[in-house]
C-alpha cells in the first residue's frame, strides 16, 4: 500500500512534469503539435525512475551503516553485555575506522595438533564469534542485492580465523549444531531490526548439511524456523554442495520441508558440473553458487555431462539461479562473461566486513 509520502513525491512529480510538459509545448515550436498530456507523462516516468535509482542508492548506504551500528542494542536484546572482543578500547575511539581483515598479520598458522579445534571451542565458550557480510551483487550492474553472513570465531588474543577452517574443526568437536543456531539467532534479530526499513532486503545464512541428515539435529532446527517463518522473504539458508551430495532421500526430503516453511535455499561450493539440478528444484532450491575457479578446471570440464554454453539454459529450465562465487579479478569475470551469471559473489565485488550487529 502506497505511503503518504510516496503519494505526495508522486503528487509533486506530476505537477511538475505537466507544468514543464506545457511549457515545452509552447516553447519549442517542434512540440508545439504534440499534446502536452503525453509529454508530461513522458517527463513523470523519467523523473520517477531518476528518483527510483537515486532512493535505492540511499536505501543500499543506509542499510550498510545500519548493519555496522546495531551490536550494543542486539546484545541488550539477547540481555548480555557485549563481549570484550568486540567492545572497542576508549583510547582507539576517535582513531577512524579500518577495514578488517579477515586473518591478521600475527594470526597463527592453522595446525592439526588440535589448537585450532580448542580456540573454536574457547571463541564460543566465551562468545567471540563476530559476524562479517559479503555483498553479493547484480550482474553486470554490480549492484548489492544480497549479504552474505559469514561467522569469524576469535581467539582469546584477537586474530580472527579462516571460515573453512572453523567449520572443519567445528565438525570436528561436534559443535556445528551450536555454531549454526548462534548464526541463526543473530541473524534473525538483524532482520527483525531491519525490515521494517528495508523489507527487500535479504541475507544469505550458511547452514551445515549434516543438521539434515538425522532427525534429531533437523527437528530443533525446523522448530525454531517455523516460529520464525514470518522472516523467510529475508533470509536465504545456505547448505554446501558436497555435504547435499551425501544427503539421502529422507535428508532431501527434510530440505524440501524448510522450503515449504517460505525459506529461499541455496546451495554454494558447487565445484563440479555433474550436478542433478533436477532434484536440487525438486527440493526446493532456488539459488545455485558455482565457484568461478571451477570454469578453468580442465579435469571437471572433462568430465561434465553438459555443454557449458548451456548452462544459464539449463538452470532456467529448472528455475534455478546461477551464482558466480569466488570471483578474484576483473580477467576472471570477462572470462565468463558469455554464461550470463545474473549474481556474483567475490572479492571483486567486496570483502567481508565486519558487521557490528553481531
Amino acid at each position: 500500500m502506497p505511503t503518504l509520502p510516496g503519494l505526495l513525491t508522486f503528487a509533486a512529480l506530476s505537477l511538475v512534469a505537466l507544468v514543464a510538459g506545457v511549457s515545452l509545448t509552447r516553447l519549442l515550436p517542434p512540440l508545439a503539435g504534440q499534446h502536452p498530456g503525453l509529454i508530461a507523462l513522458a517527463l513523470l516516468l523519467l523523473f520517477w525512475a531518476i528518483r527510483e535509482r537515486w532512493a535505492r542508492r540511499r536505501l543500499q548506504t543506509r542499510l550498510i551503516a545500519e548493519i555496522d551500528g546495531l551490536t550494543d542494542e542486539l546484545m541488550l536484546m539477547r540481555g548480555e553485555i557485549p563481549p570484550p572482543a568486540l567492545a572497542m578500547p576508549s583510547a582507539a575511539a576517535n582513531e577512524p575506522m579500518r577495514e578488517p581483515r579477515l586473518v591478521p598479520r600475527d594470526a597463527p598458522e592453522p595446525v592439526d595438533d588440535g589448537s585450532l579445534l580448542e580456540a573454536v571451542r574457547d571463541a564460543l565458550n566465551n562468545n567471540r564469534v563476530e559476524l562479517h557480510i559479503q555483498p553479493i551483487v547484480s550482474l553486470p550492474q554490480r549492484r548489492i542485492r544480497f549479504f552474505e553472513l559469514l561467522a569469524r570465531p576469535r581467539g582469546s588474543e584477537g586474530q580472527t580465523y579462516q571460515a573453512a577452517e572453523c567449520l572443519d574443526a567445528l565438525d570436528a568437536a561436534g559443535l556445528r549444531a551450536e555454531f549454526d543456531a548462534l548464526m541463526l539467532l543473530r541473524s534473525v534479530q538483524l532482520v527483525r531490526k531491519l525490515e521494517q526499513r528495508a523489507k527487500d532486503a535479504g541475507f544469505f545464512l550458511n547452514l551445515s548439511p549434516a543438521m539434515l541428515a538425522k532427525i534429531e539435529t533437523f527437528n530443533p532446527l525446523y522448530d525454531f524456523l517455523q516460529r520464525e517463518r514470518e522472516h523467510a522473504a529475508n533470509i536465504v539458508l545456505e547448505f554446501g554442495h558436497a555435504g547435499i551430495a551425501r544427503l539421502d532421500r529422507a535428508g532431501m526430503y527434510r530440505l524440501s520441508r524448510l522450503a515449504a516453511l517460505g525459506f529461499a535455499l541455496s546451495v554454494d561450493g558447487i565445484d563440479r558440473f555433474d550436478v542433478d539440478f533436477a532434484l536440487l528444484a525438486r527440493s526446493g532450491v532456488r539459488f545455485v553458487k558455482f565457484d568461478a575457479a571451477v570454469f578453468s578446471d580442465a579435469a571437471a570440464i572433462a568430465k561434465s555431462p553438459i555443454d557449458l554454453a548451456d548452462l544459464p539454459e539449463i538452470c532456467k529450465r529448472h528455475n534455478l539461479v546461477p551464482v558466480l562465487g569466488k570471483v578474484e579479478s576483473e580477467q576472471e569475470l570477462l572470462k565468463l562473461a558469455d554464461l550470463d551469471f545474473p549474481l556474483g559473489q567475490g572479492m571483486l565485488f567486496g570483502v567481508p566486513k565486519l558487521a557490528k550487529a553481531a
